[in-house]
């Protein structure tokens, strides 16, 4: 085993002082999911003033140390769960003061320093999203400041994805794949799934990102799509196939008119239906709704020009399933030739993404 996996010592030891909690108080050791959903792991009561948790984690994994008085919690203190030797001082959360952690866990210090790569770039970040929220600035200037903003995510996650790579089979680079995976095109993907099989294969993230690209891979980029057909909004049958036979490349759009997600992304789906669809480019919505009436209003009060297609069932809807879509906004873009070249291309990635192509194809780029 790699000694970054590992500390000198076996096992965890936390030391803690809870400030503003009494004697007797308990402190509890927890996981949370999705925000709320606490789950109280392991629990100690403050003596003299101190509380203590010992045990064993394999590799790493965040935890919340949360004193309680009389039946409240204090506060809630984040610490990377470690076999290491780690100090907590926690505040009531009233003070609005931040936790004081330190520990001796070597994927401790590659998180601090995993923590510090993206502040060349978080000064002009914070200046360009302010642009975006500014009333006064001008639609222009705004998709400038959002063209420099995407720009400068890029640079920062190739820092990160780069950090990651550099340190495996350090158990934080598990953690830091669950949170950047969702960001990285297709072929990194593929290629770094291929990393974590070979130095770090026991990893949570590693082992449910895995399975979910086998699930994925009957309909991956590079594979040929599979067809299906529904009724358009006149009761009409569509062919998937026959738009695609027509167009260079054809964006099978999944959505819905309760999609909030979905209804925020269309205006850049609309955006590069306008820059592109003179060259070839084709959008085919997929709605995932089940109201006829709800469907048709959404066509309308968003102005999709494109074909639009639905059996109306929901989430059991017969394409979405083809292509595992298990949740929406998602898409899937298709050439003519009927071989998948991307999916969930969302905000600017989907304009860069069809303009790359048509490049290629020796078509004229749209500012």
């Amino acid at each position: 085993m790699s000694a970054l996996n590992m500390s000198a010592q076996q096992g965890y030891v936390i030391k803690g002082i809870a400030e503003g909690a009494a004697e007797g108080d308990t402190v509890y050791l927890c996981s949370i999911k999705n925000l709320y959903v606490i789950t109280r792991l392991d629990s100690t009561i403050i003596s003299n003033g101190k509380y203590e948790f010992r045990g064993e984690q394999s590799g790493c994994v965040f935890r919340y140390l949360i004193p309680y008085h009389n039946g409240k919690a204090q506060s809630y203190s984040s610490v990377l769960l470690e076999d290491a030797e780690i100090t907590v001082r926690s505040f009531p959360s009233d003070t609005k003061k931040e936790s004081e952690v330190s520990s001796t866990g070597l994927n401790y210090k590659l998180w601090q320093e995993y923590k510090q790569l993206g502040k060349p770039w978080s000064d002009e970040l914070v200046a360009n999203f302010m642009i975006t929220r500014d009333s006064t600035a001008t639609k222009a200037n705004q998709r400038v400041a959002e063209v420099k903003m995407d720009s400068l995510r890029n640079l920062q996650r190739q820092a990160e994805n780069q950090f990651m790579r550099e340190h495996l089979p350090a158990a934080i680079c598990d953690i830091i794949l669950g949170s950047n995976y969702a960001s990285m095109s297709d072929e990194e993907k593929q290629q770094t799934l291929k990393l974590f099989s070979e130095k770090l294969p026991d990893g949570a993230n590693y082992r449910q990102l895995a399975a979910e690209a086998e699930v994925l891979a009957p309909v991956a980029v590079g594979k040929k799509f599979t067809d299906f057909t529904m009724q358009n909004p006149d009761g009409k049958d569509i062919k998937v196939s026959d738009i695609v036979a027509k167009n260079k490349y054809t964006l099978i759009d999944f959505w819905a008119s309760w999609c909030g997600p979905c209804r925020t992304e269309m205006p850049y789906v609309l955006e590069t239906y306008d820059k592109y669809h003179s060259q070839g480019f084709e959008v085919v919505g997929v709605s995932l709704d089940n109201k006829h009436e709800a469907w048709i209003k959404a066509i309308e009060e968003l102005a999709l020009p494109w074909p639009q297609m639905s059996d109306l069932k929901g989430w059991q809807c017969e394409g979405a399933a083809i292509y595992k879509v298990r949740a929406i906004p998602a898409n899937i873009l298709v050439d003519q030739q009927g071989i998948i070249r991307a999916r969930d291309l969302r905000g600017l990635k989907l304009t860069q993404k069809i303009n790359e192509l048509l490049m290629q194809d020796g078509g004229v780029a749209q500012k």
